[in-house]
C-alpha cells in the first residue's frame, strides 16, 4: 500500500466520515460533507499535490530552459559543440531531474503528511503535545521562574462527568425499547485505559447482590433482555478488555445474540440467547420491528437495532477532549516540524549544488500548503464541536429546601399545604426524619397535622415535591431569597453548572474541594517528585491519604510520624528526614 492509500485512510479516520450510520449532533454535519471530503481524499488531494510541485516546478523549468538556450546560442557563437561546454551538461542534467523528481516528492509529501497528523490524533482526539522531534516534547517556555504545562493544556475536558446514560427509542408503533447500562465499570483517575479497552458488551444472565435504601440486601436476577410492562429492556455493560476489541464486532455480535434470541412465532427466549436458562416470555413480536432495514451506503443491511447501538455506543465513547483553538495549534506545530525534520540544516550545508536545496524548497511549500488546507477543515470541524460544548445548557429544573421555621414565620397559610402532602411526609419518613414508628406515622395524635409540623420547624420542605403554584406561593412570601440561601446543590455537567453560578458567586467562593485523581501508588510517586523539585520545606508537615486497605511505606528520604483511620481511609502524618 503506498503512502498516499496510507494518508487518505488516516484522515478519514481523523474526519470520522466513515460513521455514516450516526445521525446526531457533531456527526450530521459530518456526513453532510462526506461526499465533498471523500471526493477531496480520493481525488483531488493527489491532483492537488501534483499540482503544487508543478506550479512551483514549472516556474524553475521554464528559467533553466532559458538558461539552456542562451547557452547554447553562445557556445555556437563561440563555435564551440554545446555538448562540450560544461555549463550546458549541468543545465540539461537539472532539466532532467527537475522533470523526473515530481513522483519522488509526492510521496515525500504524502509521508511527512501521515507523520505530522499521525502523532496529534489519538482515539477520537487531537492530544497538545507539542514535539520537538520524534517522541521528543516541547513544554512552550518565555522564560518564567515556574512553569506549568499538563498534556492536555488548552483543551476542554468533555467528559467532567460520566455519560452513561440510558438510551431509549420507540418503535413505529410508539413501544418503547430501553438500552441499560448496569454498573458501568470505569477508567480510574478520569484515564483511558493503557493495559486494556474498555467496550460495551451485553451482559450475560446473572444474580446480583443490591443494596435498597434501608441498608438491607437482597438479591436480584438480570437478564440481557427483557420485557417489562410491554417495555423492551437491553442490558449492557462496559468493561475492560483485551486490546484490539472492536466496539463494532462487539455490537455486531449483540445484534445477532438478540434478534436470534427471539422466535416471531411462539414470543419466548430459550437456550439460544447465550447463557439464559429456563424461558423469558414476550408479548410482542420485537423480533420483527427492530430488524427492519435502515440502510446506509456503507452497510446496505443496517437494522433498526443496529443503527440505535452505534448511536448509543458512540455518544458514550466518543472524545474526551476539544481543543479551544485547534487551528492556531496545528498550524504552529506544522511550522516547527518544518524547520526541525523537513528543513534539514546539514542537507543544506552539504548540499553540493544550490538545486538539490531548490528541489526541498519547492517539496517543503508543496507539503505547507496541503497541511494548511487539511487543517482548515479540521479546526473547523473541532470549532463546531467547541460550539456545542460551550453552548449554554437549559435548567431543567430549580427546586428549593426551606426549613418550616421560615415558612412559619413568612408563610404560616402555606403550613396547612404542606401538612396535606403525603409525599412530603414519605420522603421524611425515608430519610429518618420523623419520629415514631413508620406504621404509626398517620395513627400519632399529630402527624400528618400543621401543629406537628410547627411542634418540628427544622423539618425541610421540599418545593420538588409540590405543583409550581405552591413553590411560587413560598418563593414570594420568602425576603431576600438569594441573602436567605446557605447551600446550593447542582445536578449536572460540572463545566456547565460552574458556568452557571460564576456570576452569582464571583468572588463569594474562598475555597474549592474538588475530588482528586485516585489510583494506587500515587502518594509515594507524589512525594519523590515533590522532593527532588524542591517544593517541600524542610521542616513541612506532609499529610497523605491512601486507602485503608494498601499497605504503605514511606519512600527514601520521608518517615510515618503518625497514622490514623478514617472511614476507609488512612489518614498519614509524614516528614523528611
Amino acid at each position: 500500500m503506498s503512502k498516499y492509500d496510507d494518508l487518505v485512510r488516516k484522515l478519514k479516520e481523523i474526519f470520522q466520515i466513515d460513521r455514516p450510520e450516526l445521525d446526531f449532533g457533531v456527526y450530521r454535519i459530518l456526513n453532510a460533507r462526506a461526499g465533498e471530503v471523500n471526493d477531496y481524499l480520493d481525488n483531488r488531494l493527489k491532483a492537488r499535490v501534483q499540482e503544487a510541485l508543478a506550479h512551483s516546478g514549472n516556474a524553475n523549468l521554464e528559467q533553466l530552459r532559458k538558461e539552456l538556450a542562451e547557452s547554447e546560442k553562445n557556445a555556437e557563437g563561440l563555435g564551440m559543440k554545446a555538448d562540450d561546454v560544461p555549463k550546458v551538461r549541468d543545465l540539461r542534467q537539472r532539466i532532467v531531474e527537475l522533470v523526473g523528481g515530481t513522483a519522488d516528492h509526492e510521496n515525500a509529501v504524502f509521508s511527512h503528511l501521515l507523520t505530522f497528523f499521525s502523532r496529534y490524533y489519538d482515539s477520537g482526539d487531537f492530544i497538545s503535545q507539542r514535539r520537538y522531534k520524534g517522541d521528543t516534547y516541547a513544554i512552550p517556555y518565555a522564560g518564567e521562574e515556574v512553569v506549568l504545562h499538563w498534556a492536555n493544556k488548552d483543551q476542554y475536558y468533555t467528559k467532567s462527568g460520566e455519560n452513561f446514560a440510558n438510551y431509549s427509542f420507540k418503535l413505529d408503533d410508539g413501544r418503547p425499547v430501553h438500552l441499560r447500562l448496569v454498573a458501568a465499570d470505569t477508567a480510574k483517575d478520569n484515564r483511558k485505559d493503557n493495559d486494556k479497552e474498555r467496550r460495551f458488551v451485553l451482559i450475560e444472565q446473572q444474580i446480583r447482590v443490591v443494596t435498597d435504601d434501608e441498608g438491607d440486601e437482597y438479591e436480584e436476577e438480570l437478564l440481557p433482555i427483557e420485557e417489562v410492562n410491554g417495555e423492551l429492556l437491553l442490558r449492557f455493560e462496559y468493561k475492560p478488555m483485551p486490546k484490539g476489541s472492536k466496539q463494532d464486532d462487539l455490537m455486531s455480535k449483540a445484534v445477532q445474540i438478540v434478534l436470534a434470541g427471539f422466535d416471531s412465532a411462539h414470543p419466548t427466549i430459550g437456550r439460544s440467547l447465550s447463557g439464559v436458562e429456563g424461558k423469558v416470555s414476550f408479548s410482542y413480536d420485537w423480533r420483527s420491528a427492530l430488524s427492519r432495514r435502515e440502510p446506509t451506503e456503507k452497510n446496505p443491511q443496517r437494522t433498526l437495532l443496529e443503527k440505535h447501538l452505534a448511536t448509543y455506543t458512540q455518544k458514550n465513547t466518543a472524545d474526551y477532549f476539544i481543543h479551544k483553538d485547534l487551528g492556531r495549534f496545528l498550524r504552529g506545530e506544522l511550522d516547527f516540524y518544518i524547520k526541525n525534520e523537513v528543513m534539514n540544516l546539514d542537507d543544506v550545508q552539504n548540499a553540493d549544488r544550490f538545486a538539490d536545496i531548490e528541489k526541498n524548497l519547492r517539496m517543503i511549500q508543496c507539503l505547507r500548503a496541503i497541511a494548511l488546507d487539511l487543517i482548515t477543515f479540521l479546526a473547523q470541524l473541532e470549532d463546531f464541536q467547541k460550539k456545542l460544548w460551550l453552548k449554554k445548557k437549559f435548567v431543567v429544573a430549580a427546586h428549593y429546601c426551606i426549613t418550616l421555621d421560615r415558612i412559619i414565620k413568612d408563610a404560616p397559610d402555606l403550613l396547612a399545604v404542606i401538612a396535606a402532602n403525603e409525599r412530603q411526609w414519605e420522603q421524611w419518613d425515608k430519610l429518618g426524619m420523623l419520629k415514631g414508628k413508620k406504621g404509626d406515622l398517620f395513627k400519632q395524635a399529630k402527624a400528618g397535622t400543621v401543629d406537628y409540623l410547627q411542634e418540628h420547624p427544622f423539618l425541610m420542605a421540599d418545593t420538588s415535591l409540590f405543583d409550581p403554584s405552591f413553590k411560587d406561593k413560598l418563593l414570594a412570601a420568602v425576603d431576600n431569597l438569594n441573602e436567605s440561601i446557605d447551600g446550593v446543590l447542582i445536578h449536572g455537567d460540572n463545566f456547565q453548572g460552574i458556568n452557571l453560578i460564576q456570576e452569582n458567586f464571583r468572588g463569594a467562593i474562598k475555597g474549592i474541594y474538588i475530588d482528586p485523581p485516585y489510583s494506587a501508588g500515587l502518594v509515594p510517586k507524589a512525594l519523590r517528585n515533590l522532593r527532588e523539585k524542591g517544593w517541600i520545606a524542610e521542616d513541612a508537615i506532609i499529610l497523605a491519604e491512601t486507602a485503608e486497605r494498601d499497605k504503605f511505606v514511606a519512600p527514601e528520604g520521608f518517615e510515618i510520624k503518625d497514622e490514623r483511620r478514617y472511614g476507609n481511609s488512612k489518614l498519614l502524618n509524614l516528614r523528611m528526614v
